[in-house]
């Protein structure tokens, strides 16, 4: 009897650790994947102001403000798509303008492929491109 009762101890001890053990590694999973969702570009918080589709409804212009945090300034910017493709604001590729602040922004699609983009300065330099793909774009 006495062995029975030693047995059921030690599997009560073994038990025991097991239980620590499994929430030992799941805080540290937590705290593994925590720091690795940190490292991401999903740091910036993307805020969508409008959206524009070109007049054969082949393109979409759209303009949305980035802030990446209290150390570094918004940015607003106008990135181009495909209709048929998903919006993605982290495909830089697409970017044809940027400005870092609140600068009010309107585009209007001239021609079917042809854009313009008028905005008002903060003081920084944007970043302006003159042609995505087979679209012109003006500035104003």
């Amino acid at each position: 009897m006495a062995t029975i009762i030693m047995i059921r101890n030690r599997l009560k001890r073994v038990q025991a650790i097991m239980n620590a053990w499994v929430i030992y590694t799941k805080a540290l999973f937590l705290l593994i994947a925590a720091l690795l969702s940190g490292c991401g570009n999903n740091l910036c918080s993307v805020e969508p102001i409008s959206k524009n589709k070109s007049p054969t409804g082949k393109y979409i212009a759209n303009v949305f403000e980035r802030d990446c945090g209290a150390t570094t300034p918004y940015v607003r910017v106008v990135s181009l798509q495909e209709t048929d493709s998903e919006f993605n604001p982290e495909e830089v590729k697409n970017w044809v303008f940027t400005i870092q602040g609140q600068s009010d922004i309107h585009v209007s699609w001239i021609t079917k492929n042809e854009l313009q983009i008028s905005f008002s300065f903060t003081g920084d330099t944007p970043t302006q491109r003159s042609a995505w793909k087979n679209v012109t774009i003006r500035y104003q």
